[in-house]
């Protein structure tokens, strides 16, 4: 009786497989699940607000500081804003997300906080020339 009903199971084990129906995918996958979106998050020290534009200072990958002007006229309107202000989150500091879509420039998002009195803000120095009739960012991490 036992050689029978440890047959019956190692049948069945070696059956079921067999019989068993592919599972169904489940409803994000598409098959090729790879998005045309990728971005880089920077550090942000400081923002120069200027008459046409505001002036980024954020962390490179290595200890130097770089510096990035981004047109003001970028966060007006509703549809392709190419930059957006969000508020930090508590306990993080300030920081920059360039989003790129297949490749080329797509969106900036700056997480600071949107109280202008914070030490992240401040009033450009007079003098201080850059060029805000730009239609792309180009930024080196």
């Amino acid at each position: 009786m036992k050689k029978l009903l440890l047959a019956l199971i190692m049948a069945a084990s070696v059956v079921m497989p067999a019989l068993a129906q592919e599972a169904a995918k489940p409803i994000w996958d598409k098959g090729d699940n790879v998005s045309n979106l990728t971005y880089r998050n920077v550090q942000v020290y400081k923002v120069y607000d200027q008459l046409d534009s505001y002036i980024v200072l954020y962390q490179k990958q290595t200890t130097e500081i770089g510096q990035i002007a981004i047109p003001k006229k970028w966060a007006t309107g509703n549809v392709d804003r190419k930059l957006v202000f969000h508020e930090k989150v508590k306990n993080v500091g300030a920081y920059m997300s360039v989003f790129y879509k297949d490749g080329d420039f797509y969106k900036v998002i700056l997480n600071v906080p949107m109280d202008r009195r914070d030490s992240v803000w401040a009033v450009a120095p007079n003098g201080t020339q850059v060029d805000a009739n730009i239609e792309t960012l180009s930024i080196e991490f």
